[in-house]
């Protein structure tokens, strides 16, 4: 059979995560706290083999739904943001942010390893979860892989991954 890429979309009904968060500006300009419905898509780009098909898909349709519902119904804080500082006191999570003391309950809140609450740290949080198994991507042969991550109609954030830009 000829040597071919293919790419295959994925984008179901369960990649989605619905959240609270505050996007922050600058050091002394944030949004007030609100929510979202956010929906996961992704691309991966992989040779299709002699049985006509790249490779089993469900493994990466689990990871992604796996993700969401890991982020679902949750406040979500920064924790590389260089305009927070976010102090633990009891069961509660206390975030500084310009002389403001917001306390959220530590039950309800994930920290991520982000900078700021955007689609576009959503997107490159994905991208980073979905390429830590070297050893699935090998296997699998994946070339590339593209995360996009919409807020609602309109406005989304996309991150690329590619095994040329590792060296693999």
């Amino acid at each position: 059979m000829e040597n071919r890429m293919t790419t295959i979309e994925l984008a179901k009904e369960d990649q989605k995560f619905s959240i609270a968060h505050f996007t922050i500006f600058s050091k002394s300009n944030r949004e007030r706290l609100h929510g979202h419905n956010f929906t996961v898509s992704a691309q991966i780009s992989a040779p299709v083999s002699d049985e006509g098909m790249c490779f089993n898909y469900q493994v990466y349709k689990k990871k992604l739904k796996d993700l969401c519902q890991s982020l679902n119904q949750y406040t979500i804080l920064p924790q590389n943001s260089p305009h927070l500082k976010i102090e633990e006191e009891g069961n509660q999570l206390i975030v500084k942010f310009n002389h403001e003391k917001i306390p959220f309950l530590q039950a309800d809140t994930l920290i991520l390893p982000i900078t700021n609450t955007t689609v576009e740290e959503f997107s490159h949080f994905f991208i980073k979860q979905l390429t830590s198994d070297k050893k699935s991507l090998k296997e699998h042969m994946i070339k590339s892989l593209v995360v996009k991550v919409s807020s609602g109609p309109g406005q989304s954030g996309t991150s690329q991954w590619s095994s040329e830009s590792v060296g693999e």
